[in-house]
């Protein structure tokens, strides 16, 4: 029986031009990009290149690419993120609201950062 796959929400294959650029650095070029040895400034080096390729093709600013472990950690950051410029932006001492609208079947690292909000904010805000 052929095995079809249907879960790409939650990963998906890796590009064969992907695999063969990272080959170098899964067992030759493995320095710690923030180390100041010169593995370390090799694999900094690659990172920058990654970043300034990225931001030529989606046009926009290389400081605006920020690489994430995966999914939990990219929601986490664009959730408390957002909700941190908008709250210095427009809510602190203005005593407007923010509404996060969501649905139960979400990632539960969604659910888990809006709830993480509303630990950390007084409820006036949210």
């Amino acid at each position: 029986m052929r095995k079809v796959y249907l879960d790409y929400a939650a990963t998906t294959p890796t590009d064969k031009r992907v695999i063969q650029t990272m080959i170098p650095f899964f067992n030759q070029k493995f320095g710690n990009a923030n180390s100041l040895h010169s593995f370390g400034q090799e694999a900094e080096e690659a990172v920058k290149k990654s970043r300034e390729k990225i931001a030529r093709v989606l046009d926009c600013k290389e400081e605006e690419i920020i690489f994430t472990s995966g999914a939990t950690e990219g929601n986490n950051l664009a959730i408390k993120g957002i909700f941190k410029a908008l709250y210095d932006k427009f809510i602190k001492g203005a005593g407007d609201k923010l509404h996060f609208i969501t649905t139960q079947i979400e990632h539960p690292c969604v659910l888990e950062s809006l709830d993480a909000l509303k630990q950390m904010f007084p409820k006036k805000y949210l």
